[in-house]
C-alpha cells in the first residue's frame, strides 16, 4: 500500500483557480500563465524542497515569447511517465453579455442559469440547462479545455510526490498554444528523449490530458485514446485564363475552375481515410476565394482553395495523390463542361477548345522553377522575408505559390496541389510494435481493474478526433514528414524535429459545448474519477 505524507490538493480548486487565470491564445494572458502554474506547483512540499525541479522554458521561435512548464518529481528507478496538456484556451467572444465572468465558473455558473431559464430554445441549450441546474457541471471558459485536465494530471503528481518512498519519476509538463499552432508541443515533445538520458530517465508512457465531448450519459467521454487524428491542409493554387468579361468565351474563368474543384473536393469519400477498417473524416473546404484585389470587367486569374484533410492511418503521400487524381479529372471535366456551352452558343473555337488543364505538385512547381531561375532558392527567401510577417501560413502559402508559379513561366488553366500550414500528424500505439504492444495491455489492464473499483466503465477509441498535441508525442514516418515539408511553401511550416515517438495515450475530461459559450465540465468524473484512474496508471507504468 502506497504512503502518503501529504494531502492531495482538490483538482476543483486547482481547476477554478487555473481557469481565473485568462490564458487565451496569443495574449498577454497566455504569456503569464505559467506564472500561476508555477504559483500552484511550487506550494506542493517536494517543489519548496527541490526548487530546481519546477522551472518553466522559453519556447524558440516563438512570436510572443511564451513558456512551457516543468514539474519533475523524482524518485528511486530511471523509470518515467510524462503528464501533458496545454494551457491555452480560446476566445471568450462567444459568451456575449457573459463574457466578464467567462473565466469565474461560481460567477458564471448562476448567471448562466438564469439566462437559460428565459431564453433556451434549442435542444442544445435545454440540455445545458439541465445540465448546470444539476450541480454536477461547472462552466467556464477553459474549464473542460482543458485546465480540469491539467489539475487532474497536477493531483496526480502530488499524490506521487507526497509518497514517503517513490518508485520512478513524474514529469508534468504544460504547454502553450495548442489552440492555434502548437508552438509548445512541437517544441517541446521532440527534445524529450535526449533530455530524458542525460537525466538517466527512461520515459515509459505519455497520457496526455485533452478534453472530450460527450452529449449522452458518458459512456463516451469516460474514455482512453490510443492514437489521434493527424491533420493536413490540402491547398489548389488555381490558374485560369483571363479575358475582358465582354469577350469571356476568349477566358477560362478561374472561379468556375475553382468551383468545380470545390464541388469535387467536398465530402469526397475517395478522399476520406479508411484505414484500419476506420472510416475518418471526409475532407472539407476551409477556404475558397479568387486572388484578385481590385474591381475591374477582367475576369479574375488565379483562385486559391484549403481544404482540411483529417487522416488516421494514409500517409501524406497518398493523401496528396489521391487529391493530384481528383483535381485532373474536375479540371478536364469543367474544361468539357465549357465547351460544350461554347457550342450550344454557336463558338466551338473558345479558349476552352484549345486548353488541357496542367496539375502538379508544390514540388514540382518549384522543380520547374529552379529552371527557370538562377539562384531560385535565395530568391524565393528574400521574397518569403518581405511578405507581412504577421500573415496567417494558407494566406503566406498563397503569395508564395503565386511567386512560384510566376516563376517557372507556366500557362493556365491549372492546379498546384500541395500543403498550406502546419502539419499535424497522425500517431497510434501500434500492437505490431512490442513495446508498444506492451504499453497497451498495461493501459487496458489498469483501467479495467481501477475503474470496476471505482464504478466506471472506460471505453478504449482508436482515435482522439480532435487535432490535438499528441501528434508531437507519439511516432510519425519520416517519409511522411519528408513528403509534406517538400510540398509545403511555408518553410516556417515545416516539421524541422520529428515527434518524440514515444508510446502516447490521452485520458482526459469529458463533459459538453467546448470552445462554446456553454462549456462545461462533469464535475464528479472530473475532480473525483479522473485523477485517480491517471494516478494508477502513472504506478502501474512505474513499477
Amino acid at each position: 500500500m502506497i504512503v502518503s505524507n501529504i494531502q492531495t490538493p482538490s483538482a476543483r480548486e486547482v481547476t477554478l483557480e487555473l481557469v481565473r487565470a485568462a490564458s487565451v491564445t496569443n495574449t498577454a494572458g497566455e504569456q503569464a500563465f505559467p506564472d500561476t502554474l508555477l504559483r500552484v506547483l511550487g506550494r506542493l512540499p517536494y517543489f519548496q524542497d527541490h526548487p530546481e525541479d519546477l522551472w518553466a522554458e522559453v519556447i524558440e521561435n516563438d512570436p510572443y515569447g511564451r513558456c512551457n512548464v516543468y514539474a519533475l518529481v523524482r524518485g528511486g528507478s530511471p523509470a518515467t511517465v510524462v503528464l501533458t496538456g496545454h494551457y491555452d484556451v480560446v476566445s471568450v467572444s462567444n459568451y456575449g453579455p457573459h463574457a466578464d465572468v467567462a473565466f469565474d465558473p461560481e460567477a458564471l455558473l448562476p448567471r448562466l442559469i438564469e439566462d437559460l431559464r428565459v431564453n433556451a430554445r434549442s435542444e442544445a441549450e435545454h440540455r445545458a440547462l439541465k445540465d448546470l441546474e444539476s450541480g454536477d457541471f461547472l462552466p467556464g471558459r477553459g474549464v473542460l479545455d482543458m485546465k480540469s485536465g491539467l489539475a487532474a494530471g497536477i493531483a496526480a503528481l502530488a499524490e506521487f510526490a507526497g509518497q514517503t518512498e517513490r518508485s520512478g519519476n513524474v514529469l508534468f509538463l504544460a504547454v502553450a498554444d495548442e489552440e492555434v499552432s502548437s508552438h509548445g508541443a512541437r517544441w517541446a515533445a521532440p527534445q524529450l528523449p535526449a533530455w530524458a538520458e542525460r537525466e538517466g530517465l527512461d520515459l515509459r508512457l505519455v497520457i496526455n490530458l485533452d478534453a472530450t465531448s460527450d452529449n449522452g450519459d458518458g459512456s463516451a467521454g469516460q474514455a482512453v485514446y490510443v492514437g489521434t487524428v493527424g491533420k493536413l491542409l490540402v491547398s489548389a493554387f488555381v490558374v485560369g485564363v483571363d479575358t475582358h468579361a465582354g469577350y469571356s468565351l476568349d477566358g477560362v474563368n478561374v472561379n468556375f475552375l475553382a468551383s468545380e474543384l470545390t464541388r469535387a473536393f467536398e465530402l469526397n469519400p475517395d478522399l476520406t481515410d479508411r484505414s484500419a477498417g476506420i472510416t475518418g473524416t471526409p475532407p472539407t473546404l476551409l477556404r475558397q476565394q479568387d486572388l484578385k484585389t481590385y474591381y475591374d470587367v477582367t475576369t479574375p486569374a488565379r483562385a486559391w482553395l484549403c481544404v482540411n484533410a483529417p487522416t488516421h492511418g494514409m500517409d501524406a503521400g497518398a493523401v496528396l495523390e489521391r487529391f493530384v487524381d481528383v483535381a485532373r479529372t474536375a479540371l478536364a471535366d469543367a474544361l468539357d463542361t465549357l465547351r460544350r456551352r461554347a457550342e450550344v452558343l454557336g463558338e466551338a473555337g473558345s479558349a476552352a477548345h484549345g486548353a488541357t488543364p496542367l496539375v502538379l505538385t508544390s514540388a514540382e512547381l518549384l522543380a520547374q522553377a529552379r529552371q527557370n531561375v538562377p539562384d531560385l532558392d535565395a530568391a524565393f527567401a528574400a521574397y518569403d522575408a518581405e511578405l507581412d510577417p504577421h500573415l496567417d501560413f494558407p494566406t503566406r502559402s498563397a503569395c508564395l505559390t503565386g511567386w512560384l508559379w510566376d516563376a517557372a513561366g507556366l500557362l493556365g488553366p491549372a492546379a498546384v496541389l500541395g500543403f498550406a500550414s502546419l502539419h499535424y500528424p497522425n500517431t497510434t500505439l501500434d500492437a505490431r510494435k512490442p513495446a508498444e504492444a506492451q504499453a497497451l495491455d498495461l493501459v487496458r489492464a489498469t483501467l479495467r481493474e481501477k475503474g470496476a473499483e471505482l464504478g466506471v466503465s472506460i471505453s478504449e477509441r482508436p482515435i482522439f478526433t480532435g487535432i490535438s498535441d499528441m501528434s508531437w508525442f507519439g511516432s510519425a514516418d519520416p517519409a511522411d514528414i519528408e513528403v509534406v515539408n517538400a510540398n509545403t511553401p511555408a518553410r516556417a511550416a515545416h516539421i524541422h524535429a520529428p515527434p518524440a515517438g514515444l508510446p502516447c495515450i490521452n485520458l482526459g475530461p469529458w463533459g459538453r459545448d467546448y470552445h462554446q459559450w456553454l462549456e462545461r465540465a462533469y464535475a464528479p468524473y472530473c475532480f473525483g474519477t479522473l485523477p485517480r484512474l491517471v494516478s494508477a496508471l502513472t504506478e502501474a507504468f512505474l513499477r
